[in-house]
């Protein structure tokens, strides 16, 4: 949250055609992670979180540009895609950086946005229901990661996914500020 276009958000210093960059690189993001953990058979347990569809809509509602994403975002998305077969249960770590953070920080955004762009709509993105349902998605994820019945490798490799996924955001946002 202290990196380029997202710390611009959290000031209030951020620009529409800044966010809409953002939703569109999120929108690539999440269409490469729903997709990746589809089809390692665990969008089942995570369906609840998938956020492509909002986003679809919020794009709408801000009306998306001709924009490709962010390079930094190309490199994220060929790195989720590699990550099938052997390597599936590292996508842990990329549900686990986006998911949690979006549960964590959605309401605060989703009133940051609606205060700077002053739309009562357009932030379906960050929206998972009451306070109650949040948590309760918070312990169904947390609870579904510690039962993975991952080896000390695999847990390893996951948390070092996580830290790449964590400075990958940071060069994807510091892309889309510099390109806004």
């Amino acid at each position: 949250e202290r990196s380029g276009v997202m710390a611009d958000l959290l000031a209030g210093a951020i620009r529409r055609e800044a966010y809409v960059a953002l939703l569109v690189n999120l929108r690539a993001i999440y269409a490469a992670l729903e997709t990746a953990l589809d089809q390692g058979n665990t969008s089942s347990s995570l369906a609840p979180l998938f956020r492509s569809a909002a986003l679809e809509a919020d794009l709408r509602t801000f009306g998306t540009v001709a924009q490709a994403p962010v390079p930094a975002t190309l490199d994220y998305v060929q790195r989720l895609q590699a990550l099938r077969g052997a390597n599936a249960h590292r996508l842990w770590a990329h549900a686990y950086v986006r998911y949690l953070g979006d549960l964590h920080g959605g309401q605060i955004l989703s009133r940051q946005v609606r205060g700077l762009f002053a739309v009562d709509d357009g932030t379906r993105f960050y929206e998972f229901g009451d306070d109650a349902r949040v948590r309760a998605l918070r312990a169904d994820f947390r609870s579904q990661l510690a039962t993975l019945g991952l080896d000390t490798a695999q847990a390893d490799a996951v948390v070092a996914e996580a830290v790449w996924a964590f400075g990958a955001h940071c060069r994807i946002f510091e892309q889309i500020q510099a390109m806004n």
